[in-house]
């Protein structure tokens, strides 16, 4: 099986119109009506983004003409409540290339009230777009294209979006990189990352970590073969990861979705994580996997309602064994085989195919004859929609695993 052929075509899927739970993502094109207009490239104001960008203030515009621009971007000035600095294309993608470094090819340092629209920053030889500190960033039909580094690295930031982005080729230097190809840390909160690709990078794919009360939520985004996990919550609570789909992790202890308490946390602990609604197929680990470095603990852990499937370590892999609170294994299916643990309640889940569409093709829609899981579900903590953003249930029940059955699909 080429699971990196299927991978492509499932993205290609998820970015022909996906829309959240909460409803379709922003229809806001920059720029907005007021501010000035900065144009840079040929026959623009500016020739270099970063002069249009010293010369930017709040609520001004930055039109950068499509195609190739050298020399990075540092912002050095903050937009201010209400009024966002904008900087964006229109006809066609702007990429910006150069050294970068330590504070990224786009750095953003401690600013806010910033938004990148139709951007790509590429070759960077440190970080893609690193940001320390700043709050109110928008990151809309956003690219990372290489970087040594991680790719966008948002750390002590808050009131984050990350919509549409592509992100990939980060982390060549692979383990002894810093951060991961989208890294949420170190005290970042308030944040949703949708409608994302992130895939073929050097490290783990997105990353949120060491940050308790998060409040971040990472769905509907398709993270796949990336030495991986594809995505990864470390010592981090108020955190939800649902709708996605994640598969060919690389790396041989690398699971699709991974929850962990690292060493390098200072809490220990990992709290009020809730994984629904995704699918995790084809890794070189678990579709799943659970574990804690040396010491620490998970709680309040709940995997409801997904569907593993073609994981060459088994549906989840539990490395860890100190659990606390209410900790839930239900209505998801495990094609490899059974996956249960003493610290986790566990129901409703069904074993094996019970009846895909197409799974050689990516496609893990239930048929008519998926009997064991359609309308064999709970209720009790299952979200109220599924993979599709269909509400749950169709029928006379919630079904198993990430999508409800649709009669005459």
């Amino acid at each position: 099986m080429d699971w990196n052929k299927v991978a492509l075509a499932v993205a290609a899927t998820v970015a022909a119109g996906l829309t959240t739970a909460a409803g379709a993502a922003s229809a806001d094109v920059p720029p907005p009506v007021s501010g000035r207009t900065l144009t840079v490239g040929p026959g623009g104001q500016y020739s270099t983004v970063q002069a249009a960008a010293d010369a930017a203030r709040p609520g001004d515009n930055v039109r950068i003409a499509p195609g190739v621009h050298t020399g990075g971007l540092s912002i050095r000035t903050s937009g201010s409540p209400g009024k966002y600095i904008t900087f964006y294309s229109e006809g066609g993608t702007a990429v910006v290339k150069g050294r970068g470094g330590s504070k990224g090819l786009l750095a953003l340092g401690n600013h806010s009230w910033l938004r990148f629209h139709n951007l790509t920053f590429a070759g960077s030889r440190g970080f893609g777009a690193y940001a320390d500190g700043g709050h109110d960033l928008v990151f809309e039909n956003f690219g990372i294209d290489g970087s040594q580094d991680g790719g966008l690295v948002l750390l002590n930031t808050s009131n984050v979006l990350v919509d549409g982005c592509e992100i990939k080729g980060t982390n060549a230097e692979g383990t002894s990189a810093d951060h991961e190809a989208l890294s949420l840390g170190h005290g970042t909160r308030d944040a949703e990352v949708r409608n994302c690709r992130v895939h073929d990078n050097g490290e783990e794919g997105i990353d949120v970590k060491y940050t308790e009360n998060a409040r971040i939520s990472i769905h509907d985004n398709v993270s796949s073969n990336n030495r991986g996990p594809n995505i990864y919550v470390d010592s981090a609570s108020d955190v939800q990861v649902y709708n996605n789909v994640v598969s060919g992790a690389k790396g041989e202890t690398k699971a699709g979705i991974a929850l962990a308490v690292e060493d390098w946390s200072e809490t220990r602990e990992l709290d009020n994580v809730k994984v629904y609604n995704n699918v995790s197929y084809g890794n070189a680990q678990a579709g799943l996997s659970i574990w804690v470095e040396s010491s620490g603990t998970l709680s309040n852990v709940h995997i409801v309602n997904n569907t593993f499937y073609g994981n060459k370590k088994g549906a989840i892999s539990f490395d860890g064994d100190e659990y606390a609170g209410v900790n839930i294994l239900r209505n998801n299916i495990f094609a490899e085989g059974p996956a249960a643990n003493t610290g986790f309640v566990s129901d409703h889940n069904v074993t094996g195919d019970p009846g895909f569409a197409d799974p050689r093709a990516g496609d893990f829609h239930l048929t008519a004859a998926a009997a064991k899981a359609i309308d064999k579900g709970s209720a009790a903590y299952a979200p109220a929609f599924d993979r599709d953003n269909n509400p749950r249930p169709a029928c006379a029940g919630h079904d198993i695993g990430a999508y409800e059955y649709k009669e005459g699909r």
